[in-house]
């Protein structure tokens, strides 16, 4: 007697092999992570070589290229990945500042960064209920409500670099006019409320810097504060003496607003220029310190 249709059908691979099945299924939804995982992996190694071909503060294209391609490939596989997106902040600045020698090439990079920066900031605003809640919160009650995200202090803090950047290449009267200026100011007073030590007092180096920079627009730009500025950027040495830009800058603003102050001016410049690069940041040490010399030599130092 023949089987009945139903009698004749194989069995599912499903039914045969059910913890074969549970394994199949586990990595099909498994393999996106994978490949985010692995690009990031590749953008790291490729960071990690940054300086190779490098001359003092200039850079070569092709490790941090590749770098960017790796957190670029990440972000494809999971949009809005906070990683991904922090790491890819920090490597189009150094693309941006010590790579491109155009006022194009680093509005390109730091174009993208603030594109970047602003689709993860819409994604950490997810977090306390929406992009607006997040807006709406004082510096403080911001950061205190992302304290349990560790990227969060990266997003803020490479986001604001980035954009602060793109105004400056963008020309820092129209960036300005465009709140910029205030775009940076928040983030850097979030990066602050965080963790006033925060990447080597990254928040007091931020907003010192931009309080030295940034032009004073009427009714754009009023709470520019040169004091703010100094008293900051004293504050991120005292707590990082060792990070160059944090001496860096508070040379320069003494040099341009505390002329009584110009022989400590001086005193820091003297010893950043004696500084040698480290071995894990050669490029970025390497601008601060051959800035310092310039400004000696302008100052008659």
């Amino acid at each position: 007697m023949n089987s009945s249709p139903v009698m004749s059908r194989r069995p599912s691979l499903r039914a045969l092999h059910p913890g074969l099945w549970v394994t199949f299924a586990l990595l099909l939804s498994t393999a996106p992570l994978l490949a985010q995982a692995e690009a990031i992996a590749e953008g790291d190694a490729a960071f990690a070589r940054r300086a190779e071909g490098a001359k003092g503060a200039r850079a070569v294209a092709g490790p941090i290229d590749q770098a960017t391609a790796g957190y670029e490939k990440a972000l494809k596989a999971k949009p809005g990945q906070l990683e991904a997106s922090w790491k890819l902040l920090r490597a189009l600045h150094f693309r941006g500042e010590y790579v491109a020698t155009t006022s194009e090439a680093k509005q390109a990079a730091f174009g993208r960064g603030k594109e970047v920066a602003e689709a993860a900031i819409g994604e950490l605003g997810k977090r306390v209920g929406g992009r607006a809640k997040l807006d709406a919160m004082t510096p403080a009650a911001a950061a205190k409500a992302l304290a349990g995200v560790p990227e969060a202090g990266y997003v803020f803090l490479w986001g604001a670099v980035d954009w602060g950047l793109w105004g400056d290449a963008f020309g820092k009267l129209a960036a300005a006019r465009q709140g910029v200026g205030d775009k940076v100011r928040r983030y850097g007073e979030i990066v602050l409320a965080g963790d006033p030590r925060f990447e080597e007092a990254g928040g007091y180096r931020l907003l010192g810097r931009l309080n030295t920079l940034a032009p004073k627009v009427p009714f754009i730009t009023g709470w520019v504060d040169r004091d703010f500025a100094i008293d900051s950027l004293r504050k991120a040495v005292a707590i990082a003496p060792q990070n160059p830009y944090n001496q860096l800058y508070l040379a320069d603003a003494l040099l341009q607003y505390r002329s009584a102050a110009k022989p400590e001016a001086i005193a820091i410049l003297r010893r950043l220029a004696a500084m040698k690069p480290t071995a894990d940041k050669p490029v970025e040490d390497a601008s601060p310190i051959a800035e310092a010399k310039v400004l000696l030599g302008k100052n008659g130092g």
